[in-house]
């Protein structure tokens, strides 16, 4: 079937839900393509809700900018950040204003990495109470959307003009003026993951396939506040600063000698608890009472007399590279722009807490306006179809062909988990990327995956790949990536790693703004 719309928005968070309403706002005709429900897919939707505004007396957006490129140990984009900096306490005080979506600020406990209380808590400490409400807004004003169809390519040659995918037993394609991904990142190829199974890293390889500069996709955020044992909870950072602590085996609180205790940025707890592993959490001098507001699901499993071990183990969280943008999403590739969690630059080497979501409102607005501004007027794109794959049985999506992909979704979980997690060595990602080349060419030729399938699975690769390689090429410890080989961060290192096609280059640091 066959659509046509001003601007495409490929997604269905709260990143790809701005940019549409947005680009709608602007007068444009949007039509949003997502696996699952519109609002209802993505890593935001299972957040907790979590922003950074500028509230706190003292606090300024110089301040924050400050913070931003120090977590991000200097080698951040910095007209983003500036943009994030600027803009970022407008774009949170809409979801009340624009949205309304209730909102409540955390002014006593300073966010690791943050020089002053910046959290604002919004709807009901879910992602999806927001969404939700960003989807009502969305239909209110005229934002179409194609649910449960996966995107397998980008259509045009030169100017992106639209992308197809694939819907039960048909196949979508929809040409646009303008088309913006706003997918996620690749949380999906971990094994060990707080990502939803819908962020699955392809479309960064398709972008990149088009024509893309990948940035930054050594560094992957793990996050530590989370309970294995007895069951997985996430834990609010602000139960450490009411006297929670984490124990080693010996009973020792290994993070004493730092200076914000647990409270210190996830890249450097994540380390530690590694290097310390396994870790244990202590409640003992957490009031009771705060423990019931602080972290309700902890407290419920307390009242029920659980007295076993508090186990805590870092999951994949964040993916801080992705494709190179400017302040308004566009990609240097004609008529794609890229926002949320799949672009990278902005957060440098580690991004700090709350940053997501407020990056997802900031640059949403931004990347929908461009994209409005500047779509191409396109009657409609020339199909990408063979006759072949005009029969379902042919294209690799129903039956054995979903059976594969998830076999080999499997084996590049256990290889980023093992090889490309939080402790990485030389040796372990030369293997890392010499499997990811091995697993590419047999996807050619695995006579059980057809056509779009193989291309999907190639491009999930290619994402991996782009990781794994960036991390063996930067031969030093920065932020979220910690090497084995090489203990600390070096200073012919601070700058950024890019690829774009074949080719991948080192950009130094060019000085402040």
């Amino acid at each position: 079937m066959n659509y046509n719309a001003d601007v495409l928005v490929i997604g269905g968070g709260q990143a790809a839900l701005r940019c549409a309403i947005e680009a709608r706002e602007q007068g444009a005709s949007v039509m949003m393509v997502t696996k699952g429900k519109a609002g209802g897919g993505g890593s935001s939707v299972i957040s907790d809700g979590v922003h950074s505004s500028i509230f706190s007396k003292g606090d300024s957006p110089e301040s924050f900018y400050r913070d931003i490129m120090r977590g991000g140990k200097s080698i951040n984009n910095t007209r983003l950040v500036r943009v994030l900096a600027e803009e970022c306490t407008a774009r949170v005080m809409e979801l009340g204003e624009k949205f309304g979506i209730e909102t409540y600020y955390e002014k006593e406990v300073a966010t690791p990495g943050h020089s002053f209380p910046r959290r604002c808590y919004a709807g009901d400490g879910t992602g999806k109470s927001i969404t939700h409400k960003m989807r009502e807004y969305a239909q209110h004003i005229g934002v179409q959307w194609i649910e449960n169809t996966w995107v397998v390519d980008l259509m045009g040659d030169g100017r992106i003009q639209g992308a197809v995918g694939w819907r039960e037993d048909e196949w979508i394609q929809v040409a646009a003026g303008s088309t913006i991904l706003a997918s996620g990142g690749i949380g999906g190829l971990y094994a060990q993951s707080d990502n939803p199974l819908d962020v699955s890293g392809e479309c960064i390889g398709m972008a990149w396939r088009h024509g893309a500069t990948m940035q930054d996709m050594e560094f992957i955020q793990f996050y530590p506040y989370r309970l294995v044992e007895p069951k997985n909870i996430d834990l609010y950072t602000k139960l450490f600063a009411k006297g929670a602590k984490m124990l080693n085996t010996a009973g020792q609180r290994f993070m004493e000698s730092f200076s914000r205790k647990e409270m210190e940025t996830r890249d450097v707890l994540c380390y530690e608890m590694y290097k310390n592993g396994p870790v244990f959490l202590d409640i003992t001098e957490v009031n009771p009472i705060q423990l019931d507001t602080i972290s309700p699901k902890l407290a419920m499993l307390m009242k029920k007399g659980y007295d076993g071990p508090l186990r805590m183990e870092p999951v994949e969280h964040y993916s801080i590279g992705g494709i190179s943008v400017d302040e308004y999403g566009r990609t240097g590739v004609p008529g794609l722009y890229v926002c949320g969690e799949c672009t990278g630059g902005l957060h440098g080497a580690n991004r700090l807490g709350g940053g997501s979501l407020t990056e997802s409102l900031v640059f949403g607005k931004r990347t929908g306006y461009a994209a409005a501004q500047e779509a191409v007027p396109i009657l409609q794109a020339q199909s990408l179809l063979n006759e072949q794959e005009q029969d379902p049985l042919q294209i690799g999506f129903t039956g054995e062909g979903k059976a594969v992909i998830g076999q080999y979704r499997k084996e590049i979980q256990q290889l980023m988990w093992n090889r490309v997690g939080i402790h990485r060595t030389m040796a372990g990602l030369q293997q890392a990327v010499a499997e990811l080349n091995t697993m590419s060419r047999n996807v050619q030729q695995d006579m059980r995956l057809n056509g779009r399938a193989s291309q999907v699975l190639a491009d999930m690769i290619r994402s991996a790949w782009a990781l794994s390689y960036s991390a063996l090429t930067r031969k030093e410890s920065r932020g979220a990536h910690q090497m084995a080989d090489f203990a600390a961060e070096r200073p012919e290192w601070l700058g950024n790693i890019k690829i774009q096609g074949e080719k991948s280059q080192f950009s130094p640091v060019q000085g402040s703004e």
